[in-house]
This record gives C-alpha cells, sequence and structure tokens, in this order.
C-alpha cells in the first residue's frame, strides 16, 4: 500500500479527504493527518509518505515552505497542492517545486465536498515518464526515473499502471523498440549497435525482444521495410 499524507489547516476538510475517496480501492493508505507544514515536519521521518495533500495557506508553516523543506531533506515523494486559493503565482512556485498538481478547493468545501479543478494542467505523467525514458534508454530505470520526477519508485509505478494499464517494464520496452525500428531503417547501422543503443546487454537479448514485440527478427524487419520502400519507388 501506498502511504498517504494529508495536511490541512482546517479539521473538516482534513476529515472529508481522509472519508470522502477510496483510497484502498486505490492502493493507498492515509498514514497521518497534520493542521500544518511544522506538524507535518516533525513526523515525515516517521511516516514515510509516498504521497502528500498540502494545503498552502496555513499557520506557523505553509505548503511552499514545507515543500521546499521536504525537498532539502530528499525524501521522494509525490506532492499535489490543495488551495482554496486560485493564484498564478502558487501554480507557478508549484511547478518549479516539482508538485504534481496544484488543486482549487471547491467554495464552501467541507466534510471535503472534493477537490474542484487543476488549475497547473499539463502533460501526464506517463507522458513525462516516456520523455524522460528517450532521453537515455541505455541507463533507464524505474529508480533513476522516480528520482527525476521526484517520486518514490512504487508510486511511479502504480501512477503509470493506472494511466496507460501497463506496467513499467511494457512501457520501456515499447520505447527501446520504437527507437529501434527507427535506427533500423539506417542500413549502415548493426543490429549488434542497435542493440547496445536502445540499452540491450547483448544482441541476442534484443533480437528476442524485437521478435516478440514486431513478430520477426530485426534483419528481417529491415529487409522487408526496404523491400517495400523501393516497390513503392517503382513505376
Amino acid at each position: 500500500m501506498l502511504r498517504l499524507l494529508i495536511i490541512d489547516d482546517e479539521s473538516a476538510i482534513r476529515s472529508g479527504i481522509s472519508a470522502y475517496f477510496p483510497w484502498a480501492s486505490l492502493g493507498i493508505e492515509v498514514a497521518a493527518t497534520c493542521q500544518d507544514g511544522m506538524e507535518a515536519l516533525a513526523i515525515l521521518e516517521q511516516t514515510k509518505p509516498d504521497l502528500i495533500l498540502c494545503d498552502i495557506r496555513m499557520p506557523r508553516m505553509d505548503g511552499i515552505s514545507f515543500v521546499e523543506k521536504v525537498r532539502e531533506r530528499g525524501c521522494p515523494c509525490d506532492i499535489v497542492f490543495i488551495s482554496a486559493h486560485k493564484d498564478f503565482e502558487y501554480a507557478k512556485k508549484a511547478i518549479e517545486l516539482g508538485v504534481r498538481e496544484y488543486i482549487v478547493k471547491a467554495a464552501g468545501a467541507g466534510l471535503a465536498g472534493a477537490p474542484s479543478a487543476s488549475t497547473a494542467p499539463g502533460p501526464s505523467l506517463a507522458d513525462r515518464a516516456l520523455r524522460l525514458f528517450e532521453e537515455d534508454l541505455v541507463n533507464v530505470s524505474l529508480s533513476s526515473i522516480a528520482e527525476k520526477l521526484a517520486m518514490s519508485p512504487n508510486y511511479l509505478s502504480a501512477r503509470l499502471h493506472q494511466e496507460t494499464g501497463r506496467t513499467f517494464s511494457d512501457l520501456l520496452c515499447e520505447a527501446r523498440m520504437r527507437r529501434a525500428k527507427m535506427l533500423l531503417a539506417n542500413p549502415s547501422s548493426r543490429v549488434g549497435r542497435i542493440s547496445a543503443m536502445v540499452g540491450y546487454a547483448s544482441a541476442k537479448s534484443f533480437i528476442r525482444a524485437f521478435r516478440l514485440h514486431y513478430g520477426s527478427s530485426p534483419t528481417a524487419y529491415r529487409f522487408a521495410a526496404q523491400n517495400g520502400r523501393q516497390a513503392s519507388k517503382k513505376p
């Protein structure tokens, strides 16, 4: 189970968020609720959250200061801001801190009406992860992607599966196969070289993965593709 920490200075909001959503069915447990950032920091090491839902305007320590402290400590968790204030500067700061979403509470929310809308829309987590795959297919791993996205590997894996219906390994394999197919278009690129360029330790492993994915060997795929292009050029 992923561990969730909820931070809000209104007790009704804390209770509402805890009770409103079917966390257990999503594989999430509410590890703790806190009334401000200072209280949350005091139990951060104890709770070890994978996900934090945090209000912005709170007494003693606000959400921005809290997230800055969390990042300084290197806590690998995903963070979502919840606020009654639809403020561009807050949203901008949230993005700078790597906050996953900025959600505006419904007007008069209490026992946690649900949060109403995100004011910082952007690419999905899967899209962001896939872009990171493409940057380094050789050294990519679940841990390395999670670190770049400032979240735990377990949470990243669960979110990717939730968004795409595929595992991290499946998505990585698909990214590698797409790159391999592009590289095979160059007849001077040897299969062994391509296997290394897309992150396989051996040509044998690459050929097996390619055959499973496309139903033919890289060499046969290249041959068929080249013949098809040549045939299309004939009058």
